[in-house]
């Protein structure tokens, strides 16, 4: 009896380790990586960074990517943050302002470790590692006060569609940065507006759903990460990423 009421403590103590977690607006649950034995440093140390060229590449692409491999790999629901910013910051010190400067967005993929999400941005040398939201957000938005955007904030959400930064001041307060937290299906910032709509930019009504990666899209993302300017007109990335998208 007492071995039977140890194995079931040790059953539930396992289930309550390795919780999946879901998203706030979202149908979308995230796979928790303890319960399948993985950690966060070691699918970091392991995300592509030679087929993908991170030097040359679009963030929403190289996300895409890298959430079409956790998937495949390992079969994970991961997520994005989409990071979206307000007027430029020059704090004193940071090395990659440079880059900084003619963002309007950012994004990165998401994993769930022991019901705690990490940003996984391996696009950069002096990302070594997994980050938690509030440390990614800081590190590349210079700021703390960052807001998290509701899908019921269509002004915040329409706001996308102009492809520029936020303003500071609406009527949520005001905030340095915002974002959102999304099922890793969704691509690009036009993708994520549309998607919480159900419009487009003119306002016209669109269905914009994706339980799944776009083979379509992940095709055109591949592309586009994986070759310089030549590269593509050259078409040098076509067939690889014909074999990589399964078409």
């Amino acid at each position: 009896m007492k071995a039977i009421t140890l194995l079931l403590l040790i059953i539930v103590s396992l289930t309550a380790s390795a919780a999946d977690q879901k998203l706030t607006d979202y149908n979308w649950t995230l796979t928790d990586i303890a319960g399948r034995g993985l950690s966060k440093e070691t699918l970091f140390s392991r995300m592509d960074r030679d087929f993908i060229k991170t030097k040359s590449s679009i963030c929403s692409n190289r996300a895409l990517m890298w959430a079409n491999d956790f998937k495949r790999k390992y079969d994970l629901n991961t997520a994005k943050v989409f990071l979206f910013f307000t007027k430029e910051e020059t704090p004193e010190g940071e090395i990659n302002i440079s880059f900084r400067r003619t963002w309007w967005y950012h994004v990165a993929p998401v994993i769930n470790e022991n019901n705690q999400l990490w940003v996984m941005d391996a696009g950069f040398k002096y990302i070594k590692s997994p980050y938690t939201i509030e440390q990614w957000t800081e590190k590349f938005a210079f700021s703390k006060n960052c807001k998290e955007i509701k899908a019921t904030e269509n002004e915040l959400v329409e706001l996308i569609f102009r492809e520029k930064v936020f303003p500071r001041n609406t009527t949520y307060g005001h905030h340095t940065c915002y974002y959102k937290i999304v099922p890793h299906t969704i691509w690009t910032p036009e993708v994520l507006a549309k998607n919480l709509l159900g419009v487009d930019a003119s306002g016209t009504p669109v269905r914009v759903e994706r339980s799944e990666i776009n083979k379509d899209e992940l095709y055109q993302a591949c592309v586009e990460a994986t070759a310089s300017k030549i590269g593509r007109a050259l078409g040098s990335s076509k067939k690889p990423c014909e074999e990589y998208v399964n078409l």
